[in-house]
């Protein structure tokens, strides 16, 4: 995730400081992550005010830019899930004329990876003649030759004919390289192939032929474990004869990477035939494909779940079979791997799960040692290697594909049942139509905005129903985002994901898929859809806070009281509220001690933060709030004097009264570094601060001012500035500082350019070609962001807990549906009366409490009395 702090070319790839070398592929991003094409099958256009009823058909995607991932709330298992630490799409990374199937799954604390799990080929009639690519250079490591040249830090030794790398806790940084110079003719060997069987933190491998400043990148930091192959020529442009050094670099300090072999090599042959062209749509209930082959014949299909612990692909086959051509299933793996014959399934076994693919009783399964292998149709390897392909001949008929997981510790034969229950053709359809009622019910649960319009920005290409199936995707992916208790390590509680289908798992033990930012922001909207998970997930976070106040994983700016006010507000359930009081007491006053960033190798006891303490300070008002409704009297002035010296602490470290920067996001007590300006976003959450001094708050705001534009991408700020809790708490302090047109064209903005952007992610950037997101993606940061706003724009602001409603420029829409005090609550703009109009059960009253006055930019409550108690 995103670091406080500017960074060097390569990082530490779990810290938020490492992603901001993210951003080096930018401009490559942007060209491929535009924002996706709606289905046809969404049918036309609506208006502004006619979605009524939103459906999974208004979800669905086409396209460049569409997702590739898929999940269900309280599942395990992610289909395809995205490595943030590349910048290609979803579509490249997830899709291919193989047609691979990936999967995620989470199990003893670890976000496991399953690389193209699965595959489809044509097989062409008649045997293969396999011909290995001629080689120009290999290396099996069975000793570590002295060629390879390793950078400072960097311990690196030959085990049982694999390569080692890891960095030990003293080395420099937290990456390093193990370098090769060769010299090779590319024209005839241009492509490097490279099989990695295990990797715990990541690894890249990239080329320099010593003209360039930096190295050419052939793959970024990556978690991938399986043989890869690069064309070098591609990557570089280069030709003929080459001298240049090949670079693998370990990334995350004590995390070993394993290397079985690296090869240069000429281009390898295909025998087994990948679809000539293929397409792919993006739905919540499945992931459709469809391929044509060069050879003859098709095949269309979709991946979907069966249940919480089972996938099944779906293949209609229509003609492959002609002159005796067959179905070709294959797949990658890493673990212990075992072949029923009888009852048709593969399993695979490793340290924290096993998965099961049933590939049809009485079939002869063969492996390979590679990719290339494997395509060429052999060499075959018997018995099975610890890491390879197998593939199995079918015929050229419908198929149906179950794949089973478990998580060790259970029956290892649970994996196997699993798969052969989902790979049932009959129940495929079912479950098909099982998951799109399910999740068709989930979008009526939703609460339903009125207006989907931006009327303040340029349009850039986005209609009102393109910001309404982004705003309805955010709800699929927040309930996607739900991960089940954990009893392999103890944790009896849900959890909110900070990005599922991103696989970030670095939050405190027992919790790592947990960011305790992220994950809160994403709680406090799941509120309104599930709050039984809701509860469960941050009751959970709050468990692991030790007796100092310190919750584990990264530190993170405080949104915990906000998250616990807003939980009991929308729910009425004070009794949880108290439960989990002396845990959010002990973790305010540790924070209150460290309002700065810690994660890894940062840890700067005399740095300040102003984006921390500016979180902590609202915290602190929640606090208060909180104090007083669970009886804990004595604390309600305790808090209240807390936040005032923290606010004069904040007034003293921010604003400077010498120097050439009159407000700071970094000030560091005892002079260890140089004090720092940082970015101007994070620094503008203090406009949202109670009692903020007009001086102070005139330095803010016209620090924001001075980068706004309204005609700009974004409304003038990239990376690393757009990130949701800071945009958020941005717009509620222009709001709260009279800039209200402005605070309007920077919510409408950032609305428009997450759609345009494609994704849901951590944070925001504006490079030429248009928005992409970059540093964590999917992340919930994206998804509550973009609800957000457009609840802004109906009316209603979530953030304070007890409903507030404002009318911004042009709004007359309105929000149903919305939940407080466990009761029903509409709101609705009547922009010509000028006012706010109340009804469902949460309000009790006659007009005086449903029709309220609303002037433009001003955020007005339910009036003392009206709100429905019990």
């Amino acid at each position: 995730m995103i670091a406080p702090e500017p960074t060097p070319e390569r990082g530490d790839v779990h810290s938020r400081r490492a992603l901001l070398g993210g951003v080096a592929g930018v401009a490559a991003l942007a060209a491929l992550s535009g924002r996706a094409g709606r289905a046809a099958a969404a049918g036309p256009a609506a208006s502004a005010r006619e979605i009524t009823k939103p459906t999974t058909d208004l979800l669905a995607v086409t396209g460049p830019g569409q997702p590739r991932w898929l999940s269900v709330p309280m599942s395990r298992i992610v289909a395809n899930p995205y490595d943030f630490n590349q910048t290609t799409s979803e579509v490249v990374q997830n899709g291919g004329p193989e047609l691979p199937l990936s999967a995620g799954y989470y199990a003893h604390d670890e976000a496991n990876r399953v690389p193209s799990m699965l595959m489809v080929f044509r097989r062409p009639p008649g045997e293969p003649h396999p011909e290995p690519p001629p080689v120009a250079f290999e290396d099996d490591f069975d000793e570590l030759a002295p060629e390879w040249e390793a950078e400072p830090g960097v311990s690196a030794q030959v085990v049982d004919s694999r390569l080692t790398m890891v960095l030990p806790d003293d080395a420099p940084n937290p990456w390093g390289a193990l370098s090769h110079t060769l010299t090779v003719d590319l024209d005839a060997f241009p492509v490097v192939t490279i099989e990695v069987p295990s990797v715990a933190g990541a690894w890249a491998l990239k080329v320099n032929d010593g003209s360039a400043p930096v190295d050419t990148v052939l793959q970024g930091d990556t978690s991938g474990a399986g043989s890869f192959s690069f064309d070098i020529t591609k990557a570089t442009g280069w030709s003929g004869v080459q001298t240049f050094s090949l670079r693998l670099f370990v990334v995350q300090k004590n995390a070993p990477l394993v290397v079985d072999r690296i090869t240069v090599q000429g281009q390898p042959t295909s025998w087994l035939e990948p679809a000539e062209r293929f397409s792919t749509t993006w739905r919540p209930e499945a992931l459709e494909f469809s391929a044509g082959y060069a050879g003859g014949g098709a095949v269309r299909g979709r991946d979907q779940f069966h249940d919480a612990g089972s996938l099944t692909r779906v293949l209609t086959v229509d003609g492959l079979g002609a002159g005796g051509a067959s179905l070709q299933l294959a797949g990658r793996y890493v673990g212990q791997i075992s072949h029923e014959p009888d009852r048709g399934v593969l399993t695979v076994s490793t340290d924290t799960f096993s998965y099961s693919i049933c590939v049809g009783a009485g079939r002869t399964v063969e492996f390979f040692a590679s990719e290339t292998d494997l395509r060429a149709g052999g060499p075959t390897v018997s018995p099975a290697p610890s890491s390879g392909y197998w593939s199995v001949r079918a015929p050229a008929r419908d198929t149906v594909v179950g794949i089973g997981f478990v998580c060790r510790g259970e029956d290892p034969d649970v994996s196997a049942a699993r798969a052969l229950a989902a790979s049932e053709p009959a129940v495929a359809g079912r479950d098909l139509r099982r998951w799109r009622d399910y999740w068709n019910s989930v979008l009526t649960r939703v609460p339903h905005p009125r207006d989907f319009t931006l009327p303040g920005v340029a349009a850039d290409g986005v209609s009102a129903e393109d910001v309404a199936s982004t705003y309805y995707r955010a709800w699929h992916f927040l309930a996607a985002n739900l991960l089940p208790a954990g009893p392999e390590v103890g944790f009896p509680y849900p959890q909110v994901a900070t990005g599922k289908p991103s696989m970030w798992n670095f939050g405190a033990p027992g919790s790592r898929p947990s960011a305790s930012w992220d994950s809160l922001l994403g709680i406090q909207y799941l509120a309104y859809l599930d709050a039984e998970a809701a509860w469960g997930a941050f009751q959970g976070l709050m468990s692991l806070v030790d007796e100092s106040g310190k919750l584990g994983g990264e530190s993170l700016p405080s949104r915990k009281a906000q998250t616990a006010w807003i939980l009991c507000s929308v729910t009425g359930d004070q009794g949880r509220l108290a439960a989990i009081y002396a845990d959010l007491r002990r973790y305010l006053l540790w924070a209150e001690a460290n309002p700065r960033w810690i994660f890894g190798d940062h840890d700067i006891a005399d740095e300040r933060d102003a984006e921390f303490v500016a979180s902590l300070i609202i915290d602190f008002g929640y606090a208060e709030r909180i104090a007083a409704a669970v009886g804990a009297d004595a604390d309600i002035a305790f808090w209240r004097r807390h936040a005032a010296d923290l606010t004069r602490d904040y007034l003293t470290w921010f604003f400077p009264t010498t120097g050439t920067n009159r407000t700071l996001q970094y000030h560091y007590l005892d002079g260890s570094h140089a004090d720092s300006a940082g970015n101007t976003l994070w620094v503008c959450t203090g406009l949202h601060l109670p009692n903020l001094p007009e001086g102070e708050r005139r330095l803010l705001r016209d620090r924001f001012l001075a980068g706004f534009d309204p005609t700009a991408t974004l409304a003038g700020w990239g990376f690393p500035d757009v990130k949701a809790p800071d945009v958020t708490f941005t717009a509620y302090g222009l709001l709260e500082s009279g800039l209200t047109e402005q605070a309007d064209v920077f919510v409408q903005a950032n609305v428009r350019d997450i759609v345009r952007a494609g994704m849901f992610a951590e944070v925001y950037d504006d490079p030429p070609s248009g928005p992409v997101g970059t540093g964590v993606r999917p992340s919930m940061f994206g998804a509550v962001n973009l609800i957000d706003f457009v609840w802004l724009r109906n009316g209603y602001r979530a953030d304070d807990g007890e409903p507030l409603f404002v009318r911004l420029p042009a709004a007359d829409g309105g929000v149903s549906g919305l939940t407080h005090a466990g009761d029903i609550l509409n709101v609705d703009l009547d922009e010509l009366a000028g006012v706010v109009l109340l009804s469902g059960r949460a309000v009790r009253g006659g007009e005086a409490c449903r029709r309220l006055a609303a002037p433009i930019g001003a955020s007005t409550a339910i009036p003392e009395g009206c709100r429905r108690e019990g």
